[in-house]
C-alpha cells in the first residue's frame, strides 16, 4: 500500500484548490487504481462547530482553518491519503498493514493539537473532531459502501456529544435497526402500527394519579416492541416527526372530548412534541384547530420540549412558546439538567420541569449527584414549577426525589404503559383529582384520627381534654397548655401533601400568649406557623424560608379574642405563589410573591419549636390539597352558623 501511495504521488490528479488536499474526484481516480485485494482503514471526520468560525470571524477565517486541518492530517497521517470530502469534511484512507492501534493511538493527538492551535479569541475552546471510523475494508468492498459506514459513525458522533471517536462496527446493529426502522415508517403510519399509550404520572408522597404522559410503542415485525427512543430519533432525522407528532396530539384531543362527564375529565396529559413539529406555523395552527376542534381546555394539557431543542433554534422556539402560552398551553422541558438549563428555564418561563434520567441515576451513585440533584430540584421549586423525577424503577428512588421536593414522578415502578381503555379503568380510583376534592378531616371524637381513618395523630406530655366544639355535633380537642413543644400532638407529615393547600379550624384561646402556635410546619428549608394572638394583639400567619435569612412573610388580622370562638382558613396557591387569609368566612388580607416551602417534616397542634405551649381549644381541623376560593371559604362558615347548636360569632366580624 506505501508503495502504491508513492505511485499515486505521481499521478495527475483532481485536487481542492484551498488545501491542495485530494478532492472526491480526485479519491475516485485513486480508488479505481486499486488492486481489490488491498486492504485499508477509513477515517472520516469532522470539525465540530466550523459553522461557529465561519459565523463570527468569517469565511477568510474559517478558509484559514481548514488549511491549518489540512496540513495537521497529511502530518500526523504521514504517508497516507487524506482527502478533503467538502466542507469542513476530511476522510483519510490508511495501509492496512498498521496496526488498529497505531490509527487510533493518533485521534487523542488530533483533538490535542486542534486544542492548542492558537487561532482566535476562545474559539478554540469550541473546535474538536467528530471521528467515525472504519478498519480492515477490502478494496472490493467498493469505496461508496465503506464511505457511507464510516459517515454513519461520524453522524452518530456529532449527533451524541462531539469530541470523539466512533467505530461503525460497534453501532452496525443499532444503525441496521435505524435503517429498518426508516424504511417501514411511512407503513406504519399509514396502516397505524404505532401505539399512542398513558403512563401515570403519580404523587411521590400518596402515590396516587397526577396526570398522564403519553408513551408510544411499535410493534415492529422483524425487531419487537420498540420503545419510542429507538424510533423517534429516526423519524425526526428523516422529516416523519411532524406527521408522528399531528397523529399523537389529535390522538390525545380525542381522548379528552370523550373523558367529559367522567372522572378523567380534568386530567392534565403531558405529550412530546418536537421542535421541527411546533416551530412550524403548520405545526402551531394544527395544535389550535385541534383545541376548538375538540373543545378542550388547553390548560390541561402540557406540551413537552426537548430541552436540547431550546438551545438549537433558540430565538425562533421562544417566539413560538409564548404564542402556546397565548393559546393557554402549558410548556414543560423535557430532560431538564444539562449545562444550559438555568439559561432555557429563564427564557422559556416553563412551569413543568421533567428531570433528566442521569440526573436522578447519578444521584444514587455519589454525594455530588445528590448535591446537584437536590439544587436543581430547588431552582424549579422556588420558580413555582412542576418538577417531574423519571426513570423511577424502585420505591428508594421515590424517597430520594420526595425528600429532595420534586412532587410528582413517572417510571416502571408504577408500571407499563397502557392503552387508554386500559388506563382508565386501571386508574379510576387513584385520582389525585379526585381525593384533592376531600379534605383531610379531624373531628376528634375522642381520638386523634381523622374522620377515614387514614392519619392518626400522637401525644407529646399529656393527652389532651376531647371537650363540646363550636356545635354539639362535634368534639373539640382542648390543650392545656406547658413548656416549649410539651402537650402539643403532631400528626402525620403527609396529611400536607400537597404544595397548594388550604387550612381551615375553629379556635377558643384561652388567654393572650404572644406568638404561640395553634398550627406549626416546619419544612426542609423553613416553617410556617399559625398564631391566634401575637406581640401586638392580631392573628397572624407567618411563613419563613430560610434561605431569606431576614425576610418573613406575614399576614395579619384581628386577633382570636380568649373565650370565644373563631374561624379561620389559611390558603396557598403553589402556582401563583399567592397566600389568603380568611377571619370568620370573610378575607382579609392577601399576599404575594409568598415562597412555596418543599418537603414537610412535622406538623404541630398546639405549639412549636420556640414558645410555650397552647391553652384553649381547637375544633374541625380541615386540610384541603388545594387553594379554596372565597366563596367556599363562607359556605362553609355559613354552614356552622346554620346549625342550631352554633356557639360561635353571629355577625360577620
Amino acid at each position: 500500500m506505501k508503495n502504491k501511495f508513492a505511485e499515486i504521488r505521481n499521478m495527475q490528479l483532481d485536487t481542492d484548490y484551498l488545501t491542495g488536499l485530494l478532492n472526491r474526484r480526485g479519491l475516485n481516480e485513486v480508488w479505481n487504481s486499486l488492486p481489490s485485494t488491498f486492504e485499508l482503514h477509513c477515517v472520516y471526520l469532522d470539525i465540530d462547530n466550523f459553522k461557529l468560525v465561519n459565523d463570527v470571524y468569517g469565511h477568510s477565517k474559517g478558509d484559514e482553518l481548514l488549511i491549518f486541518v489540512a496540513g495537521m492530517l497529511k502530518r500526523i497521517f504521514e504517508n497516507q491519503l487524506v482527502v478533503r470530502m467538502g466542507g469542513d469534511e476530511f476522510c483519510i484512507l490508511c495501509n492496512g498493514e498498521i496496526p488498529v492501534g497505531a490509527i487510533e493511538a493518533k485521534f487523542p493527538k488530533l483533538q490535542e493539537e486542534l486544542a492548542e492551535e492558537d487561532f482566535e479569541g476562545s474559539i478554540d475552546n469550541v473546535l474538536s473532531f467528530s471521528i467515525g471510523v472504519l478498519h480492515n475494508q477490502k478494496v472490493a468492498a467498493g469505496l461508496n459502501t465503506i464511505l457511507l459506514k464510516c459517515d454513519d459513525a461520524m453522524y452518530y458522533m456529532k449527533k451524541h456529544g462531539k469530541n470523539g471517536v466512533v467505530n461503525y462496527d460497534s453501532i452496525s446493529n443499532m444503525l441496521e435497526e435505524r435503517k429498518a426502522i426508516k424504511s417501514r415508517a411511512k407503513y406504519a403510519l399509514e396502516n397505524d402500527e404505532i401505539s399512542i399509550h398513558l403512563n401515570p404520572i403519580m404523587f411521590l408522597q400518596t402515590s396516587e394519579v397526577h396526570s398522564a404522559e403519553v408513551v408510544l410503542e411499535w410493534k415492529f415485525p422483524s425487531l419487537g416492541i420498540l420503545s419510542e427512543d429507538r424510533f423517534m430519533p429516526v423519524f425526526e432525522q428523516y422529516g416523519l416527526i411532524r406527521q408522528m407528532n399531528a397523529i399523537t396530539f389529535e390522538k390525545v384531543c380525542e381522548w379528552k372530548e370523550s373523558w367529559k362527564g367522567t372522572e378523567f375529565e380534568s386530567l392534565y396529559i403531558y405529550v412530546k412534541l418536537s421542535a421541527s413539529f411546533i416551530l412550524q406555523k403548520s405545526g402551531l395552527d394544527f395544535i389550535r384547530d385541534c383545541l376548538d376542534r375538540y373543545q378542550i381546555n388547553p390548560a390541561e394539557i402540557a406540551i413537552g420540549i426537548e430541552e436540547s431543542q431550546f438551545l438549537e433554534s433558540r430565538a425562533k422556539m421562544m417566539d413560538t412558546v409564548e404564542k402556546l402560552k397565548k393559546m393557554g398551553v402549558f410548556l414543560a422541558i423535557n430532560n431538564f439538567g444539562s449545562a444550559s438549563s438555568i439559561k432555557v428555564l429563564q427564557d422559556s418561563a416553563a412551569r413543568i420541569l421533567v428531570l433528566d434520567k442521569k440526573l436522578v441515576k447519578e444521584a444514587e451513585d455519589n454525594e455530588t449527584g445528590q448535591l446537584i440533584l437536590r439544587n436543581v430540584i430547588s431552582l424549579g421549586r422556588d420558580l413555582h414549577c412542576t418538577i417531574i423525577g423519571q426513570g423511577i424503577d424502585n420505591s428508594s428512588r421515590i424517597a430520594m426525589l420526595a425528600n429532595y421536593g420534586a412532587q410528582v414522578g413517572v417510571g416502571r415502578f408504577y408500571g407499563a404503559p397502557l392503552r387508554e381503555i386500559d388506563f382508565r379503568y386501571k386508574y379510576k380510583c387513584m385520582l389525585l383529582s379526585g381525593r384533592n376534592m376531600k379534605p383531610v378531616y379531624f373531628g376528634f371524637e375522642n381520638n386523634l384520627a381523622d374522620n377515614d381513618k387514614e392519619y392518626v395523630g400522637r401525644f407529646i406530655g399529656k393527652e389532651p381534654e376531647y371537650v363540646p366544639g363550636v356545635i354539639d355535633e362535634q368534639n373539640a380537642l382542648y390543650f392545656k397548655g406547658g413548656k416549649i413543644k410539651e402537650n402539643v400532638v403532631v400528626l402525620p407529615k403527609d396529611v400536607m401533601y400537597s404544595d397548594s393547600y388550604s387550612i381551615c379550624f375553629w379556635l377558643n384561646t384561652d388567654r393572650e400568649q404572644p406568638w404561640t402556635s395553634l398550627i406549626y410546619v416546619t419544612y426542609l428549608d423553613g416553617f410556617m406557623s399559625l398564631v391566634p394572638i401575637n406581640g401586638e394583639a392580631g392573628f397572624t400567619w407567618r411563613i419563613k424560608d430560610d434561605r431569606e435569612p431576614n425576610l418573613w412573610h406575614d399576614l395579619n388580622c384581628r386577633h382570636a379574642v380568649p373565650g370565644q370562638w373563631s374561624y379561620v382558613c389559611a390558603t396557598y396557591d403553589a402556582l401563583s405563589g399567592i397566600a389568603r387569609l380568611y377571619f370568620n368566612g370573610l378575607p382579609v388580607q392577601s399576599l404575594e410573591h409568598v415562597p412555596c416551602l418543599k418537603v414537610v417534616k412535622e406538623v404541630i397542634i398546639g405549639g412549636d419549636d420556640y414558645q410555650v405551649s397552647y391553652e384553649g381549644k381547637i375544633a374541625g381541623l380541615e386540610f384541603h390539597h388545594y387553594a379554596m376560593t372565597p366563596d367556599n371559604i363562607q359556605r362553609k362558615y355559613n354552614e356552622y352558623k346554620e346549625v342550631p347548636s352554633y356557639k360561635g360569632p353571629k355577625g360577620r366580624k
